[in-house]
């Protein structure tokens, strides 16, 4: 018997605004990340992230960023 598996990451899209503030704590800026994580499944702007990200039980949460995006700076986040 032969068993296959196959994993589905979503696609990140572009200009897509923050889920949580809708830009109003970016600028109005589209959100950089989103999180597939199942307890999210959100954009999310630079701010929020960190803010949301900081709660117990989704501080390990990884961002998608689309490629070929600015990234962060590395040394704000913990992942």
């Amino acid at each position: 018997m032969l068993l296959n598996s196959v994993e589905v990451k979503p696609y990140v899209l572009d200009n897509q605004m923050c889920d949580e503030c809708q830009g109003a704590r970016c600028g109005g800026k589209f959100a950089p990340f989103f999180c597939a994580n199942v307890a999210c499944l959100q954009y999310y702007c630079e701010q929020c992230w960190v803010q949301i990200h900081s709660r117990h039980g989704r501080e390990y949460h990884k961002p998608l960023v689309k490629e070929g995006a600015e990234r962060p700076r590395p040394a704000l986040y913990r992942w």
